[in-house]
């Protein structure tokens, strides 16, 4: 008898789940599925377009990744790494280091603001070749795999920042953290953890 009750209890509690299901969709249609990455909303400054930025972004790691790679093991061939789905980097990351508050992360839609300074690499080790974008009236100022030897020199970087943000109260803080860039960054290796650039 106490097992008949526990079997008429489950199978209560089942037509119960099956008849609210039925109730919330018709016949042969499936349920909604969740979207689980919202999507993001506008870039704040207009002279931005986030999904744009991140192509262009996306586009000189791809080069400088190919440019070092066939420099490296003396081939031709165009590497791939970096791409852009639903205006969210993939394969790469990019960090304001002007607002150290707004970078990327799986779930975040990263802010392109004007005169903001932003450190950009690809997170696999290999090939995280690391540049500096300056966004200037619309335009991209761009030091490129400012780690690597022949790459362009942080100290001109620091340079042109120091005169760039002479006015601006935050100036010491901001250098700091362009000094420091490695530290704004998601990096990752399965095998390699040595730089292709060195």
């Amino acid at each position: 008898m106490k097992y008949l009750s526990s079997i008429i209890v489950l199978m209560v509690s089942m037509s119960v789940n099956v008849i609210c299901q039925g109730k919330n969709n018709k016949a042969g249609e499936e349920l909604p599925k969740k979207n689980t990455i919202n999507n993001c909303l506008a870039n704040s400054d207009s002279l931005y377009n986030r999904q744009d930025m991140l192509e262009k972004l996306a586009t000189i790691l791809n080069d400088t990744s190919t440019h070092y790679h066939n420099a490296k093991y003396q081939i031709k061939k165009k590497l791939d790494l970096a791409n852009v789905k639903n205006e969210r980097p993939f394969g790469f990351f990019v960090y304001d280091l002007t607002d150290d508050s707004n970078g990327t992360s799986l779930s975040k839609c990263i802010e392109f603001k004007n005169n903001h300074i932003y450190h950009f690499a690809l997170m696999d080790i290999p090939y995280s070749f690391n540049h500096i974008v300056i966004l200037e009236g619309g335009t991209l100022k761009v030091f490129k795999a400012i780690n690597c030897k022949d790459g362009d020199s942080l100290e001109n970087a620091i340079s042109y920042l120091n005169q760039k943000l002479k006015d601006d109260k935050d100036k010491d803080e901001i250098l700091n953290r362009v000094r420091n860039y490695r530290k704004y960054g998601i990096y990752s290796t399965v095998d390699d953890d040595f730089l292709r650039c060195q």
